[in-house]
């Protein structure tokens, strides 16, 4: 009885991975990883393990928040790229994308920039800059990239909804994990 009213959304995530040719395991639970992303009114799914893939991340932490009587139920999909150097907090990186659209709140999107702390790394104007980026970004919708501190070392890239994961989508999230890392002068 249990096992149908879970949430499968990350069993399906998974095995949109597999269908693309990552090779992607589901982990175990009550891993560190699931705070990544898990506010109040908000509970993990679990851990997704990305194996064997040349690019920079290595696990997806889904996270869910219930539907309530106002609000329809909301998933985020936290993907980790774990970092080697550690960044202090105060060179910490937390841009999102600002998207455009040709009517406000009903149109069409036609463009995104990137907003918020760059901490004069140039992030957000590099990827403002690239076509790629812009569009995953009106593909999947609005995206999040931050650094981590404390317990992991390393950055998140945060998608606030479900979407359908393509190859073309996949590339371009290591493309972006990959400039973000790369972007950052590490001292």
């Amino acid at each position: 009885m249990r096992e149908k009213i879970r949430d499968k959304t990350r069993d399906e995530f998974a095995k949109q991975l597999d269908q693309i040719g990552v090779t992607a395991i589901i982990s175990d639970r009550e891993r560190p990883e699931e705070r990544v992303g898990n506010r109040t009114l908000r509970r993990s799914l679990g851990i997704i393990d990305i194996l064997n893939e040349d690019g920079p991340i290595k696990w997806i932490n889904i996270i869910k928040q219930d539907r309530t009587d106002k609000q329809p139920p909301r998933w985020w999909f936290y993907l980790g790229v774990p970092g080697d150097k550690p960044l202090p907090k105060s060179r910490s990186v937390n841009i999102k994308t600002k998207r455009k659209k040709s009517f406000p709140f009903f149109g069409k999107i036609i463009g995104v920039t990137w907003k918020g702390q760059d901490r004069n790394h140039g992030l957000a104007t590099k990827l403002s800059n690239d076509t790629e980026t812009d569009n995953l970004a009106i593909g999947v919708g609005n995206i999040r990239v931050k650094t981590l501190h404390d317990d992991f070392n390393g950055w998140s890239i945060e998608i606030d909804r479900k979407f359908k994961l393509t190859v073309e989508n996949w590339k371009s999230l290591n493309r972006l994990a990959e400039i973000s890392v790369d972007s950052v002068a590490y001292f």
